[in-house]
C-alpha cells in the first residue's frame, strides 16, 4: 500500500443544535426551503489517518483513512476497502466500480432500524423531488437483496453517501437530520445516482480559484479535479452539487479567507433548495 503520511490528525467535531456550523452563513435562495445551519455535506470523522493512492472507478485519487477502516472520496463519499483498488492490484481480477447507472431510473431502497420521522420526511420531499424533476422512480423494500440504498440516520453531524452511482448490493445514505436539510438529502441522492461535486469537474479552473494553501493537507484531495469524469455544459454555480465558496474550520485554517473564489475574487453561497438546469442536464446525459 503506497501511503502519503502526514501523520494523525483531527478533525473538529461538528454541531449544529443551537449554532451555527460550517457554512451557517450561507442560506438558500429559496426561503420555502427548510433551513439548515450546515450547508456543505461531510463525513464527520472523529479521528483520521493517512492519505493512500487508490484506484475507484478507472481513476487514480487519493483517499483519506478514517475510523473503522473507511476511506474518504470527494469530502461526503465513504469507501470500504473492496471499494476501490491499490494501484499495485490493478493487473488482478478485481473489477473497478464504474458509477453505474440505476436501471429504469428506478431506485430501491429502505430505511434502517432508528430512523427517526424527521429523516423520514426529509427523504419523502427530496426523493419526490427527483421523481418530479427528473423521472427516477423510488421503490421501497422489506428485503436486503439486489442492488438498493440504505438509509441510516447518525447524531454526529455527518451527511454522507457511500458510492457515487449505483455500486451493486447494499450502499448507504447516512443523515443527521438535526443538521441537514431536506436540499442535503436531494445533494446525496445525487451522489448515489452518480453525480459529483461540481467543484471538482476537469474545466473548473476556468470558471474558479481553489485556494489550496488555506485548505488543511488532509482535505486538499477532496477538492482536486476529477480525472477521467464527463462534465455537461458550463461550470454550474447554481448546482445542488456545488460546495459554498467558504468551508468550515476543519477544512480550512482561516474561516476568514475561502476555499474557493470565482475568478473575480467573489464568492457564493451554496444552493440547497432545488436541483439546477445544469443537473438536470447531467443526469439526462448520463442517463
Amino acid at each position: 500500500m503506497k501511503k502519503i503520511n502526514f501523520g494523525k490528525f483531527a478533525l473538529l467535531a461538528i454541531f449544529a443544535l443551537g449554532f451555527a456550523s460550517c457554512e451557517s452563513n450561507e442560506e438558500n435562495n429559496d426561503s420555502s426551503q427548510e433551513q439548515s445551519s450546515i450547508t456543505d455535506e461531510i463525513y464527520n470523522a472523529k479521528s483520521t489517518g493517512d492519505l493512500i493512492d487508490a484506484v475507484y472507478q478507472g481513476k487514480i485519487v487519493q483517499l483519506l483513512e478514517i475510523e473503522n477502516n473507511k476511506y474518504l472520496y470527494d469530502g461526503d463519499v465513504v469507501l470500504e476497502r473492496n471499494d476501490f483498488l491499490l494501484p499495485d492490484e490493478v493487473a488482478t481480477n478485481k473489477g473497478v466500480y464504474d458509477g453505474g447507472t440505476w436501471p429504469n431510473r428506478t431506485v430501491r431502497w429502505k430505511f434502517a432500524s432508528g430512523v427517526s420521522q424527521s429523516l423520514k420526511d426529509k427523504w419523502a420531499s427530496a426523493t419526490n423531488t427527483w421523481k418530479n424533476e427528473l423521472g427516477f422512480t423510488f421503490t421501497q423494500i422489506t428485503t436486503t437483496s439486489g442492488d438498493y440504498i440504505l438509509v441510516q440516520q447518525n447524531s454526529d453531524g455527518s451527511a454522507y453517501s457511500t458510492s457515487i452511482g449505483r455500486k451493486g448490493g447494499q450502499q448507504i445514505i447516512s443523515v443527521d437530520p438535526n443538521s441537514f436539510s431536506t436540499g442535503n438529502v436531494i445533494h446525496e441522492i445525487g451522489h448515489a445516482v452518480g453525480l459529483i461535486h461540481e467543484q471538482k469537474r476537469p474545466d473548473r479552473d476556468t470558471y474558479i480559484t481553489v485556494n489550496y494553501s488555506n485548505i488543511r493537507p488532509n482535505w486538499r484531495s477532496q477538492y482536486d479535479k476529477c480525472s477521467g469524469c464527463t462534465s455537461n455544459g458550463t461550470f454550474d454555480f447554481n448546482s445542488i452539487m456545488l460546495y459554498g465558496a467558504r468551508a468550515s474550520s476543519s477544512v480550512v485554517y482561516n474561516t476568514s479567507i475561502p476555499a474557493m473564489t470565482k475568478k473575480n475574487g467573489s464568492t457564493w453561497n451554496a444552493q440547497r433548495s432545488y436541483l439546477s438546469s445544469g443537473d438536470k442536464a447531467a443526469i439526462n446525459a448520463k442517463y
